[in-house]
């Protein structure tokens, strides 16, 4: 498969990344110790740079982060008293709960945050060889409210592709995303919502499932993984859809889909009315959804389960109300 983004090949085999998962960021033995530094004190406290290893050329994140900073500072966009911190939040390519700080090799993070110029963004594809994408982040990406604009960060400059391995007592899958157009999720070994979904798996309760504001499609796609029968994925926003197609391709052999289908089309950025965009058959019939979730069920079959993926603070009171056909709802 090709990168939708940057047609290379950013999406890799899953059974490739969960084997290799392990190596990706760890340090060689000829690797130097962590810097581990202040990343509370201006950039005029700090080192002008940190050298890469001799041995296999990896980076430690303070290096690539510290580089970035510099060059920012170069085009005036950073002064001399603001920190490492300043240059915004380092997304590793493939999120996994790392006991360590990763050693980073090449086109390995992306970063995300304010201040940036596009020739800026550009420079540090060119100048810092482990960056493989610079977002500028305006806000929380998404549908956050259904009366108001969604929200989209720009993508300045390289290819803003990543994926995060979501993990839990059934199995693990690796979830792909444009994370210009979703909001980020931080791969952690206590993920409160991964433990919701095995107390469900626990009470043999994940068999008819409605994922009803499914994102990139991580816990519809999980409950696939935990032996669902049948399971919808449903979002307004229309990256949210994509990934969740995107998803349905890498993880294909991992969850025993046979075939995939693409009865419709929605041209939509935020969907009403419901479109039947994906379908898959295989160990559990999947049919993906491009709508509101308000309104899913005046095309989709209510589930045994509904769950409710809201972002935190959200009031869900109308969107219960809206899948009270469902057997049971779960707002996770």
């Amino acid at each position: 498969m090709k990168c939708p983004v940057c047609g290379k090949g950013c999406i890799q085999p899953v059974e490739e990344v969960l084997a290799k998962i392990e190596q990706k960021y760890s340090a060689c033995p000829a690797c130097a110790p962590e810097p581990n530094l202040d990343k509370t004190v201006g950039a005029k406290l700090l080192p002008e740079r940190l050298e890469r290893c001799r041995s296999c050329g990896r980076a430690t994140l303070d290096a690539v982060m510290l580089d970035a900073l510099r060059l920012l500072q170069g085009f005036g966009l950073r002064s001399i008293d603001e920190t490492l911190r300043s240059v915004g939040s380092p997304l590793i390519e493939v999120g996994y709960p790392l006991a360590y700080s990763p050693r980073l090799g090449p086109r390995s993070l992306i970063i995300s945050g304010g201040r940036y110029s596009k020739k800026a963004a550009e420079a540090m594809l060119e100048q810092i060889p482990e960056i493989k994408g610079v977002i500028l982040s305006r806000g929380v990406a998404g549908v956050v409210d259904s009366g108001r604009k969604p929200q989209e960060n720009v993508l300045l400059a390289g290819c803003d592709l990543r994926a995060d391995i979501s993990q839990s007592l059934f199995g693990e899958t690796v979830i792909y995303k444009n994370q210009s157009r979703m909001h980020i999720d931080f791969s952690r070994l206590s993920a409160p919502k991964m433990r919701i979904l095995e107390q469900l798996y626990l009470q043999g309760k994940l068999r008819d499932v409605v994922d009803g504001l499914c994102g990139p499609g991580t816990l519809g796609l999980m409950c696939v993984l935990a032996g669902a029968r049948r399971v919808v994925l449903n979002d307004a926003w229309h990256a949210g859809v994509q990934n969740v197609l995107l998803n349905l391709e890498a993880n294909r052999s991992l969850l025993g889909i046979d075939e995939i289908e693409y009865p419709e089309t929605s041209t939509s950025f935020v969907a009403k009315e419901p479109v039947l965009v994906g379908r898959a058959h295989g160990s559990c019939e999947i049919e993906v959804y491009h709508g509101d979730l308000l309104r899913l069920f005046s095309r989709a079959r209510p589930a045994d389960i509904c769950l409710i993926d809201h972002f935190p603070g959200t009031n869900t009171a109308k969107l219960e109300r809206a899948c009270r056909c469902c057997k049971e709802i779960v707002i996770v």
